[in-house]
């Protein structure tokens, strides 16, 4: 299990510094497009396309790392009235029934990306595989750390911790 941990500690470090320079990269597509169609007036719209398709990586991505920590949908109003054993058992529920949604994705998003593949997008001229892509990776992103989670939750279930602040 330590390995695990270490390959994901790894893992969603990439991740950060992935959603980091995404996050940039809008950033200058979006002053890029000003530039082009204010300043030079020139129609310039692969720039909004990139930034579109960097955006839904991103944020994919971020949920996944949303994850780790148990940071995803939560009714705190409920759970916080609860003793700290109903709160980890409420936590494991939930969290398998988030994996069984985020399974969906996963499974579908890969025979969807496949489909892309030989459709060209209209302004940077790339497959759509790569776009589309960004579904079934950040899915196996989020079912990753949602499993990470889950056992960080039976472990201080099991040792009856309380659960960490959120």
């Amino acid at each position: 299990m330590r390995r695990f941990v270490w390959a994901m500690e790894k893992l969603n470090g990439l991740v950060r510094w992935i959603c980091i320079g995404a996050s940039g990269g809008v950033f200058l597509l979006a002053m890029a497009q000003i530039v082009f169609r204010y300043l030079l007036k020139i129609s310039a719209p692969w720039t909004e396309e990139a930034a579109r398709y960097l955006m839904i990586w991103m944020a994919l991505l971020a949920a996944g790392l949303a994850f780790q920590k148990g940071e995803h949908f939560n009714f705190d109003i409920v759970t916080s009235r609860l003793k700290p054993r109903a709160q980890s058992i409420l936590g494991l529920f939930t969290n398998f029934l988030a994996f069984l949604f985020l399974l969906c994705p996963v499974i579908w998003g890969i025979p969807q990306a496949k489909l892309g593949f030989f459709t060209l997008s209209p302004g940077l001229q790339i497959t759509m595989f790569l776009p589309y892509l960004a579904l079934p990776v950040g899915g196996a992103i989020m079912v990753l750390n949602l499993w990470f989670h889950s056992y960080t939750l039976y472990k201080q279930m099991s040792r009856k911790e309380e659960p960490k602040e959120r």
